[in-house]
């Protein structure tokens, strides 16, 4: 019975809550946090210099890049951002 017992203590101590979500990241190795609206990176990917990205302009801030404009639009409305919009300009 003490090992049964001791056993579930174990494994009760040893459990760790992890947050986690879809890890869908954009060309940069980023993404927005649907349920925060947080933007923030994993690891960073190389960008092909002759393609055209998008960046989601949102309070003066780029967040991207973006392989395409309707990549960039299911940001915006995943994270249920309102006056942010698509643009082909980093700056």
């Amino acid at each position: 019975m003490k090992f049964i017992i001791l056993t579930f203590v174990t494994l009760i101590s040893f459990n760790v809550n992890a947050n986690s979500h879809s890890g869908n990241t954009n060309a940069g190795g980023c993404h927005m946090n649907y349920a925060t609206a947080n933007y923030h990176c994993h690891n960073t990917k190389y960008q092909n210099p002759y393609k055209t990205y998008y960046y989601v302009k949102y309070q003066g801030q780029s967040y991207g890049p973006y392989s395409s404009y309707s990549s960039c639009m299911a940001a915006i409305r995943g994270a249920n951002i309102y006056g942010a919009y698509c643009s082909t300009s980093q700056y």
